[in-house]
């Protein structure tokens, strides 16, 4: 990756951050237009998508267990932009580590888990 991209993306990160923090309640309110899960109202059951909104909302409320217990999909999500994002702070500054594996089974397994 270009040193500018790095750059660009250690400066816009924690804008985008702040954004999303300062438009939190606006963001809440949209969950009202979200459609009923067609799934869920037809059998009763909770399809693998159902409670990402209500994931993403506890996350805006700083209710990370409530998160993970609507759906964890999304909490992991975060943390591995994290990661990622710290893993591009040291690369910047020089430092190469690694704190996310590169090899493919690890995320075979991790998308197995999550998304299927």
């Amino acid at each position: 990756m270009s040193k500018r991209l790095r750059i660009f993306i250690a400066a816009g990160a924690p804008v985008l951050a702040a954004v999303v923090l300062l438009l939190r309640d606006y963001i809440i309110s949209l969950k009202s237009l979200f459609p009923e899960c067609t799934f869920h109202r037809l059998t009763g059951y909770w399809c693998t998508g159902c409670g990402n909104t209500r994931s993403v909302v506890a996350l805006l409320h700083g209710h990370i267990f409530t998160a993970v217990r609507n759906n964890a999909t999304i909490p992991f999500l975060c943390l591995l932009l994290i990661l990622l994002y710290i893993e591009n702070l040291a690369a910047l500054l020089g430092k190469d580590i690694r704190l996310l594996p590169r090899k493919g089974l690890f995320w075979g397994v991790v998308i197995g888990l999550f998304f299927v």
